[in-house]
């Protein structure tokens, strides 16, 4: 290893792990001390990480409270130092830190809600593509219809929640207050970027969400349908439940326009 690749290697370390190594690398000067000044850079870099927590998980933020907060933060920082070379992955593992820590993995919504504002995040950073639209549906043959694959817009991210997450996102959001987090029934979100570039969610049904996980997996129209009917009473309300989907995900863009015609 180099004197430069030591130097960067020990500085790192002064950072993420507090190792005193670096301080044998800072000159000596009168005023304050080399632990001292090397910790002028440690307290800058946790300040700086705990920044960007504070910015992308603004709710959980306001949800848990300025000590709760800071003590994940702490938590956090000594289990998984940043080492991605984008501050936007940094808190990537926080929904596993809060699902698997105490005191936070005794209440779920926590890594629910953490979980919500990444899917956020990954939502507005995904790649653009072009959107389906209805004119490109009239030319498929009634017979092509069962092996038409469709697929998910890139910033498509689904989500099923065990708590009021969501709600409780929302809540906050508006200043008001959550709902009790003891309120434990399924729900089903989609999350895209909106044809205005802004990042919406939607509630959606246990059907259409299986359908658009279908789509997900690549399988086409006729399993997704094959889907749906196992939600509904009948393969017709199965078929205009997948109708009604493709109608609100061409509206909202919530696939792309490139189709596909399997091979029967």
């Amino acid at each position: 290893m180099t004197s430069l690749e030591q130097l960067q290697k020990d500085f790192v370390e002064m950072l993420s792990q507090d190792s005193p190594k670096f301080e044998a690398h800072i000159a000596a000067q009168s005023g304050l001390a080399p632990q001292q000044r090397a910790e002028i850079y440690q307290n800058a870099y946790r300040i700086r990480l705990t920044k960007v927590l504070e910015q992308d998980h603004e709710m959980l933020g306001l949800y848990l409270g300025d000590d709760l907060f800071e003590e994940m933060v702490k938590g956090y920082l000594a289990i998984y130092p940043s080492c991605a070379p984008s501050l936007r992955e940094f808190g990537n593992r926080l929904p596993h830190f809060l699902s698997s820590q105490s005191p936070f993995k005794e209440h779920g919504i926590l890594q629910e809600i953490a979980l919500f504002e990444r899917l956020l995040l990954r939502a507005f950073d995904a790649a653009d593509s072009d959107t389906l639209q209805f004119t490109q549906l009239q030319s498929i043959q009634q017979t092509s219809w069962p092996n038409i694959q469709f697929r998910l817009h890139p910033s498509v991210q689904l989500l099923t929640c065990h708590y009021p997450a969501v709600e409780s996102w929302q809540a906050l959001k508006s200043e008001q207050s959550p709902p009790s987090p003891e309120n434990t029934t399924e729900r089903y979100w989609i999350i895209a970027r909106e044809q205005d570039k802004r990042t919406g969610f939607y509630a959606l049904s246990k059907c259409h969400y299986e359908c658009l996980k279908s789509i997900q997996s690549g399988l086409p129209f006729g399993f997704v349908c094959e889907t749906a009917a196992q939600y509904t009473d009948s393969e017709e309300q199965g078929m205009m439940q997948v109708m009604e989907l493709l109608q609100k995900g061409i509206e909202l863009g919530w696939l792309q326009s490139n189709i596909e015609l399997l091979q029967a």
